[in-house]
């Protein structure tokens, strides 16, 4: 990363004694960011978010920028978005952003290359994917010797993926189906689908059964499945949670509360306007699934799942051979969240009045 860049963002601008740079693209508009915590206006902080993921399951991010529950426990949020997650991982490592929600697959690699990052949430476990092939690919033997695509190795697009063809009775290299990566977001894979530039890909919960409706082919559903893995990960490093222990626990507590904000059903109709503006769902069909989607995968304390770590370290070990060396349950720290419940917080964001 090259050194020392104007920031502008939200309408201000930062000075710093020493900073790096980050770009990324945003529709319509290149960003370079200078990331950076600092003290703001009296008793808030600002502090930097990132996240790569566009899918419904960072409705709890979008709930708690609309509705201000990060101001309300003192933090001023720059929200990022990242072209991939591990340009998140490395703004992490560089202590250019404090917290960003990436996939557990990148959360892994990062370990295995010695990365100081952790994850202290997760907010989505069960995984509500559809395997989502073009219209004139009609079953799975047809897929022999087509393109996936997926974000980039160990994302959880690629996981998922791996997943299905397993359960499909696919071995990837047997059937030569090639894994094309498409960096960014979900919506750039649903863009090479639909040009033809790849034959699959999976997609997430509502926007998979959208193109179902549309004559796209659902190879495999997970949404029944009953497969539970960790998919949204929030993630800081143990620097941070050593040096800023009261800036974790704000994060915690504002996004703690956009979950119980999500799963109370009188704030229905304000959940499925948060989602359907950010996800741009022109029906509302489309935005009902949607809303159901994530009320159903979200746990109501989004403690990390160091099963769940296991579990996708075992289906990662042969794409990552340095994944030997890392115990998958050091990747992640109960301690954060933990504290929070025991301290009473999250029984008294779920009282009823």
């Amino acid at each position: 990363m090259k050194n020392r860049i104007k920031f502008q963002l939200g309408g201000g601008g930062l000075r710093l004694r020493r900073w790096k740079r980050v770009s990324f693209y945003l529709p319509g508009v290149f960003l370079f960011v200078v990331l950076k915590s600092h003290a703001g206006a009296a008793g808030v902080t600002v502090s930097n978010f990132a996240t790569s993921i566009t899918s419904e399951s960072i409705t709890a991010v979008w709930v708690a920028k609309d509705r201000g529950f990060l101001k309300k426990h003192g933090l001023d949020v720059r929200f990022i978005q990242m072209p991939k997650s591990p340009v998140a991982v490395a703004a992490l490592i560089a202590g250019e952003i404090d917290v960003a929600v990436i996939g557990p697959g990148h959360l892994l690699n990062a370990a295995s290359g010695g990365a100081d990052v952790v994850g202290i949430a997760n907010f989505v476990q069960k995984l509500d994917y559809r395997f989502v092939s073009r219209p004139e690919v009609k079953t799975p033997e047809e897929l022999r010797g087509k393109r996936v695509a997926i974000s980039g190795p160990g994302a959880v697009s690629h996981i998922v993926a791996l997943l299905a063809l397993q359960r499909l009775g696919l071995d990837a290299n047997q059937a030569k189906i090639a894994f094309i990566t498409i960096p960014g977001t979900e919506m750039n894979r649903r863009i090479a689908l639909e040009t033809k530039n790849v034959d699959a890909s999976p997609l997430n919960g509502a926007i998979g059964d959208l193109y179902a409706k549309r004559g796209y082919t659902v190879l495999f559903n997970f949404k029944d499945s009953g497969v539970m893995m960790p998919q949204t990960m929030l993630v800081t490093t143990r620097q941070t949670i050593a040096a800023k222990p009261e800036l974790i626990e704000s994060y915690l507590k504002g996004f703690v509360e956009a979950v119980a904000y999500v799963l109370e059903p009188s704030n229905k109709n304000s959940v499925t306007r948060i989602i359907s503006s950010n996800l741009r769902l022109d029906s509302s069909a489309a935005a009902e699934e949607a809303y159901h989607a994530v009320v159903d995968s979200y746990e109501r304390v989004p403690y990390p799942n160091a099963e769940g770590m296991k579990m996708l370290h075992g289906i990662l070990g042969s794409l990552n051979p340095k994944l030997t060396q890392v115990r998958p349950e050091s990747t992640v720290d109960t301690g954060p969240i933990s504290r929070i419940e025991s301290s009473g917080f999250v029984r008294t964001i779920y009282k009823k009045p």
